[in-house]
């Protein structure tokens, strides 16, 4: 839930301020804003509830720690490229093979009710999680990856 409210309120806010302004392109550039924020939020936290997190993956799962770390650190370098013009695509692509990536371990989380992230309510949480995930696939590939379709005007001269 934290994470829509991140995303959300900081698309809205960036969004308004960027209207206000008259900037062009405004509703994209929100939305990576957002997004960076909201990895931004994530990534930090990998490094301040690195406990928690490791329960999310499985004992048999080597270096768990390392593991934590090194995604927090994806994200927070992701979130940063996709605020750059010049990276936003490719950083966009790579957030979404890392976000197919990771999200067996809220599989794992969630059949196994690790007290983390809404995992501890179980299975049911992947009611939530599986469309969660689905939207922030969608929500990077419109905002960061698609590229906007500009009307063609026909140039012919009669």
């Amino acid at each position: 839930m934290v994470v829509l409210v991140v995303l959300l309120s900081v698309f809205v806010v960036t969004w308004g301020i960027l209207t206000i302004a008259q900037r062009p392109n405004r509703i994209c550039t929100a939305g990576c804003i957002a997004f960076a924020a909201l990895f931004l939020f994530t990534g930090v936290s990998h490094f301040s509830l690195a406990d928690g997190m490791v329960k999310m993956l499985p004992e048999w799962v080597p270096s768990r720690y390392a593991i934590i770390y090194i995604t927090g650190l994806m994200e927070i370098v992701l979130g940063l490229g996709v605020l750059r013009p010049s990276s936003r695509r490719i950083s966009g692509l790579v957030t979404l093979a890392f976000l197919i990536c990771v999200f067996p371990s809220n599989i794992y989380a969630a059949l196994n009710s690790v007290d983390f992230g809404g995992n501890v309510n179980g299975p049911r949480y992947l009611f939530f999680r599986i469309p969660l995930q689905i939207f922030l696939l969608l929500w990077v590939w419109f905002m960061a990856i698609r590229r906007p379709q500009h009307s063609m005007v026909s140039s012919k001269e009669s």
